[in-house]
């Protein structure tokens, strides 16, 4: 009886084991949560794989060390989306958290970016 609670036991750890998810940055939000471990960690090498490769240089190890001097524990993470039309205008989309429940996002908030920011949003 001992041997079936032993085996019985080892394949559930087995189990859970080989099912326990990894974070992957394939949303914004895991994105920038990998992006803020990193930060915590102290890890610059991961945190510049996670840029986009024209942009990663961009971020250099002094303003990384900033980024750590400003991160606390407690983080909300927010999603929107930057539309910017032809004639200049845009808008800034917030959406809900997305529940893995959920088949849809759904907007919070929709705002006119006001013209001094919209350089703000703009890449160089």
């Amino acid at each position: 009886m001992k041997k079936l609670f032993i085996i019985i036991a080892l394949l559930s750890i087995l189990t859970s084991c080989k099912t326990k998810k990894v974070m992957e940055p394939d949303t914004p939000t895991n994105a920038a949560w990998l992006m803020k471990f990193q930060i915590d960690q102290g890890n610059y090498d991961a945190f510049q794989s996670l840029f986009y490769e024209d942009t990663g240089d961009q971020v250099s190890k002094e303003k990384f060390q900033n980024l750590k001097e400003i991160t606390t524990a407690g983080t909300n993470f927010k999603n929107y989306e930057l539309l910017t039309f032809e004639n200049g205008e845009m808008f800034l989309i917030e959406f809900a958290p997305k529940q893995e429940d959920e088949e849809e996002y759904k907007i919070v908030d929709v705002k006119v970016v006001p013209e001094e920011m919209i350089s703000f949003f703009k890449h160089k």
